[in-house]
């Protein structure tokens, strides 16, 4: 199964953080692929979708930037790693480790340039400006509230299969939109698509092991993978909860949490994931949670 690039055009997200007060500048692959599995079940190929997206070649990226015409990846993290030879460096160096800190994307075209400590930390950083802006809307009325909204000035892009299906679920998901307040207009988008150049699909890869890879989507190995996977590994972790919702019990539950490693986490053995059940105890159906990875491969 062949990749490709979907871009996405929006105007203001509520992508939730936790409260409504909060609101992140893109979403996880969990959420989108969430949100896919809702449009399959609308039109009765919720089976037909899970079954595709359980073979070993169905991958998804989280949503990353992508800013007049230049693909951006997640920081590394872990690399370049400025202590490694504490003797020898300079405060220009101690300057640029400060500076990298503050980065949370950059372009695929300077990430070798990047990981090699050479690369001028400041011509990467203005890329990244401007890419959104937070603001915060009253919701009025008997107990008014405030609800952070995001406002894009770029598109962004996921990395996902050439699939007939998956395809015509992302042209109604543009309809109905992503994240929450939908309802308020939020989250819709324009869907379009972009070649997906040869040097950076060849680095792409789901599974591998013995080379440096950094991870594309937030997941999690499988319990039988988790051992070689943490090897070297660099890592931060993010905790994936919620509520499930069920005509049947009419009330919200809330799903088991889950912990995955986040995009930019760092691995010598990669890994496949699975997509997996975190419905509530005793909850009448699964609740799926796509925790599959996706791996970029680091020239160190």
């Amino acid at each position: 199964m062949g990749l490709q690039i979907y871009t996405l055009k929006f105007d203001n997200t509520h992508f939730g953080a936790g409260t409504l007060s909060s609101s992140e500048f893109s979403f996880s692959a969990s959420r989108l692929f969430s949100a896919l599995y809702l449009e399959a079940i609308k039109i009765n190929k919720e089976a037909d979708f899970l079954k595709q997206a359980s073979q070993k070649d169905f991958v998804l990226s989280d949503a990353l930037p992508y800013v007049d015409g230049t693909f951006f990846l997640p920081k590394p993290i872990g690399y370049p790693n400025y202590s490694e030879h504490k003797q020898k460096v300079s405060r220009a160096m101690r300057r640029k480790a400060k500076a990298s800190k503050k980065l949370q994307y950059i372009p695929w075209t300077f990430l070798d340039e990047y990981l090699s400590g050479q690369s001028e930390i400041e011509k990467i950083s203005d890329k990244q400006k401007s890419m959104f802006s937070v603001q915060y809307v009253t919701k009025k009325g008997k107990d008014p509230y405030e609800v952070a909204v995001t406002s894009l000035k770029c598109l962004l892009y996921v990395i996902a299969p050439q699939n007939k299906l998956l395809d015509q679920l992302m042209e109604l998901l543009q309809y109905s939109g992503l994240g929450g307040e939908r309802s308020s207009g939020y989250g819709h988008f324009t869907l379009g698509s972009v070649d997906l150049p040869q040097q950076f699909s060849n680095r792409l890869q789901v599974i591998g092991s013995g080379k440096l890879t950094m991870l594309l989507s937030t997941s999690l190995p499988r319990e039988d993978e988790l051992k070689l996977s943490m090897e070297g590994a660099k890592y931060l972790l993010k905790k994936e909860s919620g509520f499930a919702y069920s005509e049947s019990t009419s009330n919200l539950l809330r799903k088991q949490d889950a912990y995955k490693f986040i995009a930019g986490s760092t691995f010598i053995n990669s890994y496949q994931g699975s997509i997996v059940d975190v419905r509530p105890e005793k909850f009448p159906h699964p609740v799926w949670n796509y925790s599959k990875g996706l791996f970029y491969q680091l020239n160190r």
